[in-house]
């Protein structure tokens, strides 16, 4: 009766570990899959440049251009549809299960002054040296949960900048 109940003690001390595993494994992987995703979508966003500014030498960003490029890239690498503003959901295919928020996006570039510069955001603390110009992005999300449990959020944040 004793190694039954140490059995099934040790079963459930398994169980409960492997539970465990599973989740920080699924934080692990949603973590990695974000920051790339947003990596690629901030520089498709920075890929929009005013034409006639880049040929008088001066990187400006074509803001709404570099918005929709922003979208489209974090829909197809995140496999994301858009909703109302900056709220992404979800496919059915997807890996993730709650809504993606874009808490902030912001374009610095040649018109808003000359670099290197400090860059301070104490509301997401980011402190960074940008060189050139700049596009900032913060996006969050729920990690996934395969078992029970509150999933964690992600938020992370994305400098991508053109070096002068």
């Amino acid at each position: 009766m004793a190694h039954s109940l140490k059995v099934m003690f040790l079963m459930l001390l398994f169980a409960g570990i492997m539970m465990m595993q599973y989740n920080l494994d699924s934080d692990r992987t949603s973590t990695r899959q974000m920051k790339n995703g947003l990596e690629l979508a901030v520089h498709d966003a920075a890929l929009a440049l005013d034409n006639s500014q880049l040929s008088q030498g001066k990187v400006v960003f074509d803001e709404w251009e570099a918005v929709e490029n922003f979208k489209a890239s974090l829909e197809a690498n995140l496999d994301l549809e858009s909703g109302a503003g900056y709220v992404y959901f979800p496919k059915e295919s997807s890996y993730y299960q709650d809504p993606f928020y874009v808490e902030h996006l912001e374009f610095i570039d040649d018109e808003d002054g000359s670099f290197p510069q400090v860059y301070s955001n104490p509301k997401y603390d980011i402190l960074d040296t940008l060189n050139g110009p700049s596009i900032i992005a913060v996006v969050s999300t729920k990690s996934p949960r395969y078992f029970a449990g509150e999933g964690i959020t992600i938020r992370k944040s994305v400098v991508y900048e053109y070096y002068d």
